[in-house]
């Protein structure tokens, strides 16, 4: 009789979904005030995204106003967004955690 040198792998857990709840009429675009809105990070890329997720620097945006945040990083609305949730972040946590968390200054740009 063979015996199994070795053990079968152990399978991975699966992750629980994420709670992303589906836009509903109550959600309202910041910008264009159409209904359906989908929660959007102000702070993209590596990391970030989450760090958006943690600290609640979330918006809420429809997909056409999402489409020109997008298109146009660091500009216009895309700037203006991070300008504006760096200061609630700095007015509630400091100027020091955010470079620390965040590593990044959009205040003078």
């Amino acid at each position: 009789m063979l015996i199994n040198q070795y053990p079968k792998p152990k399978l991975k857990k699966q992750r629980k979904a994420k709670n992303n709840p589906v836009p509903t009429i109550n959600d309202i675009c910041r910008y264009c005030q159409n209904t359906y809105a989908s929660t959007h990070e102000v702070f993209e890329g590596t990391g970030r995204r989450q760090l958006s997720i943690k600290y609640k620097l979330q918006v809420k945006v429809c997909n056409d106003c999402h489409g020109d945040i997008q298109l146009h990083p660091l500009t216009g609305r895309d700037l203006e967004l991070k300008k504006e949730f760096q200061q609630k972040f700095i007015n509630t946590y400091g100027y020091e955690f955010w470079m620390k968390t965040f590593m990044r200054d959009y205040s003078w740009m």
